[in-house]
């Protein structure tokens, strides 16, 4: 499943079109699930429409199916310290300012939570508990360093969304002593292979990356010199890439294309990049049982 949301600016798919006011883009197939989620300069939740083609940005929540979301933050996020745990609490509501209850399992949860910092120099996947009761999500957050982060939760709703449609927002805190923050460039990574603890990934990519166009990629997984065969699946898939732009956040997260198929050591991605600029590639994968996460940085024309 494909999916893409907009938060300012336009976003022109070459493939799959229909036009959704103020947000986003679902495209599925394939086995991929794919988003573009572009944060700029707002706060405001924003979420997916319709199956492709083409969207406008607003800064204005838009409908999802029948409805809208926002997230309603319900823990204290002033005074927050780098490496202290906090607890992260929030529900969803929709436009009628009603508490969403029912959520869809999509890739094993039926909550998503993505936290990065501005400068895409650190990156979590999370997945928070659920009270049905109250419809609250409550989190465990260390964050590493001093500055402002960016909290993205992902779902699919069960109610007035009949085709089951995920959708995305997002929720902006600082963290620590904002004057020592400096915001760190993304710079293209040049070499292919990247060492995480006992593991080399070789990363495949093609000599241009162009905006807009299908990108084929592909990583080898190797320990100790040796080529892994028996990874396992993380969340329904062999490995997962959330991609994001730098400055404006675009947010891509595309899965494995097969998932039985082969244990490894090769992975690969479909995707493309809806405007030319630097994206750090943040890929999670699984191997005995520990998931391990690997970035890449590349540069689109």
């Amino acid at each position: 499943m494909n999916k893409l949301i907009k938060t300012s600016g336009d976003i022109n798919l070459m493939n799959r079109s229909v036009i959704v006011t103020f947000i986003a883009i679902v495209v599925l197939g394939g086995g991929i699930y794919l988003y573009y989620n572009s944060q700029k300069g707002t706060n405001e939740s924003q979420q997916v429409g319709k199956h492709g083609g083409t969207a406008t940005g607003g800064h204005q929540p838009a409908a999802q199916g029948q409805r809208s979301y926002e997230p309603e933050v319900t823990s204290n996020t002033t005074n927050i310290k780098p490496n202290q745990s906090i607890k992260f609490s929030y529900k969803i509501k929709n436009d009628k300012g009603e508490i969403l209850k029912n959520y869809e399992i999509a890739h094993e949860k039926i909550m998503h939570f993505i936290v990065v910092r501005k400068d895409l120099q650190n990156f979590h996947h999370l997945h928070p508990e659920f009270n049905q009761t109250t419809g609250e999500f409550t989190v465990v957050i260390a964050f590493p360093t001093d500055g402002p982060y960016r909290l993205f939760p992902d779902f699919t709703p069960m109610e007035d969304n009949p085709q089951k449609l995920p959708v995305t927002v997002y929720h902006d805190i600082n963290v620590g002593d904002m004057s020592k923050y400096k915001a760190k460039p993304v710079v293209p990574d040049t070499k292919t292979k990247k060492t995480v603890g006992d593991y080399q990934i070789i990363f495949n990519f093609p000599a241009e990356i162009m905006m807009r166009n299908e990108l084929n990629y592909s990583l080898s997984i190797e320990m100790n010199a040796q080529p892994i065969t028996n990874l396992e699946n993380y969340l329904g898939a062999l490995g997962h890439s959330v991609i994001l732009k730098e400055g404006s956040l675009d947010f891509i997260h595309t899965h494995a294309e097969e998932i039985n198929a082969s244990r490894g050591p090769e992975i690969n991605f479909s995707t493309s990049f809806p405007e030319e600029g630097a994206y750090k590639i943040f890929t999670q994968f699984q191997h005995e049982g520990k998931i391990q996460t690997v970035d890449y940085a590349v540069k689109v024309n």
